[in-house]
């Protein structure tokens, strides 16, 4: 369970936009997840292009399993899609997309 303290931030991301879709939440979290969706694609565009960056995310110590994160995206993905922050969903679909590629460059 050592893990769970790595996935912290994805699972309150998720609830976030869970918050942003199904209640009215304010302006002020809709701009807190577009703010953390731009940072989270610079992350993963970094870590697509920079082998040295790819190599400090091998170096994890307890890292979560692999489908917790798949299903955390999966639902950020579905979530924005269906509250029409397709723009944002889009970008949840690169940021999946670009783990699963990280992910299988490990294995």
């Amino acid at each position: 369970m050592q893990w769970l303290k790595n996935i912290i931030v994805d699972i309150l991301a998720t609830l976030v936009i869970a918050l942003v879709v199904f209640y009215d939440s304010g302006e002020i979290l809709l701009y807190v997840v577009y703010i953390y969706t731009a940072l989270l694609v610079l992350a993963r565009s970094i870590t697509l292009f920079s082998p040295n960056f790819m190599a400090i995310t091998k170096k994890k110590v307890a890292e979560a399993p692999v489908w917790i994160y798949h299903l955390l995206y999966f639902l950020n993905c579905s979530m924005l899609a269906y509250g029409e922050h397709y723009v944002a969903s889009a970008l949840w679909v690169f940021i999946w997309g670009v783990a699963f590629y990280v992910h299988s460059k490990k294995v």
